[in-house]
C-alpha cells in the first residue's frame, strides 16, 4: 500500500471513533433509556421490570441490539491510535500493547453488556422479574465494575504520551489526564454495595463524572490529536500529487 493510500486508511479509521459516540449516545442513551440508568440496586425486581424494561420494551431492544455493533467501532480507532504510538516511538513497547489490549477489551465489554441488556428486554415479559433483575445486573457489573481494563488502556496511553519525548501527536498534558481519568474510575467498584448518593448507579460520580471525563477528557483529545496528526500528513501528499500530474 502507497503512503497515501495508508494515510487514507488511517483517516478512515479515524473517524470510527467519533461515530461511535455519536451512535452510542443514541443507541445506548436514548433508545436505552439510560440518561440516567435505572438505580438497579435500589429498585425491586418488578419495579425493574414495571418501570423499566416493560414501560420502554422495543425501544430497549432496538437501542441494545445497535450497540453490539456500534461499541466495536472503538476497537478499530483503538487499534489505529497504538498504531501511531509505534510510529511515533520506532515500534511496539508495553504501553502502546496496554493501550491496544485494553481498548479492544474495553470494545468487547461495550457490546457485550447490551447484548445481555438485549435479552432482558427481549424476555422481559416472559422470565421472572427476579432472573431479570440478575441479568440486568450482572451486566452493570461487568460494565462498571471491570473498571481497570480501561485504567489499563488510559494508563499506558498516559504514560506512553508523557515518557516518550520523541513524539510530538499528543501534548503531555493529554497524558496526565488519561491517567487521572482512569483513577477517577474507581469508585465504580462501590456500585454492587450503594443504591443512592454519588457512588450508586446513577449517582453523579459515578454516572456523570465518570462517563463524562472519558467523553471529554480522554476520547475527545486524543480524536483530535489524531484526527489533526492525519489530516496534516494527508496535506503533504497534494502538492506531490499536483507535481506528478504534470
Amino acid at each position: 500500500m502507497d503512503k497515501e493510500t495508508k494515510n487514507l486508511v488511517e483517516l478512515c479509521v479515524a473517524w470510527c471513533g467519533p461515530l461511535f459516540v455519536l451512535g452510542y449516545l443514541v443507541f445506548w442513551g436514548i433508545l436505552g433509556h439510560n440518561i440516567p440508568p435505572p438505580n438497579v440496586m435500589g429498585l425491586t425486581p418488578e419495579q425493574l421490570v414495571a418501570d423499566y424494561y416493560g414501560k420502554y420494551q422495543s425501544s430497549i431492544a432496538i437501542g441494545m441490539a445497535g450497540c453490539c455493533v456500534v461499541a466495536l467501532l472503538y476497537l478499530p480507532w483503538s487499534c489505529l491510535l497504538a498504531f501511531m504510538m509505534r510510529d511515533e516511538s520506532g515500534g511496539f513497547n508495553v504501553f502502546s500493547f496496554m493501550e491496544l489490549t485494553g481498548g479492544a477489551l474495553t470494545a468487547w465489554v461495550l457490546a457485550f453488556c447490551p447484548a445481555i441488556w438485549l435479552s432482558c428486554a427481549v424476555f422481559a415479559t416472559t422470565f421472572d422479574p427476579s432472573v431479570i433483575k440478575l441479568l440486568h445486573a450482572t451486566g452493570w457489573f461487568i460494565y462498571d465494575v471491570t473498571f481497570m481494563i480501561t485504567t489499563v488502556q488510559l494508563t499506558g496511553l498516559g504514560l506512553y504520551t508523557i515518557l516518550n519525548k520523541r513524539q510530538t501527536i499528543f501534548p503531555a498534558w493529554a497524558g496526565w489526564c488519561a491517567i487521572a481519568i482512569g483513577i477517577v474510575f474507581v469508585p465504580l467498584v462501590l456500585i454492587p454495595f450503594v443504591d443512592k448518593g454519588p457512588f450508586a448507579l446513577p449517582g453523579s460520580w459515578n454516572f456523570y463524572i465518570v462517563f463524562g471525563s472519558w467523553l471529554f477528557g480522554f476520547f475527545s483529545p486524543y480524536s483530535y490529536f489524531m484526527l489533526k496528526e492525519l489530516t496534516h500528513r494527508r496535506r503533504e501528499f497534494v502538492p506531490v500529487a499536483a507535481v506528478a500530474s504534470r
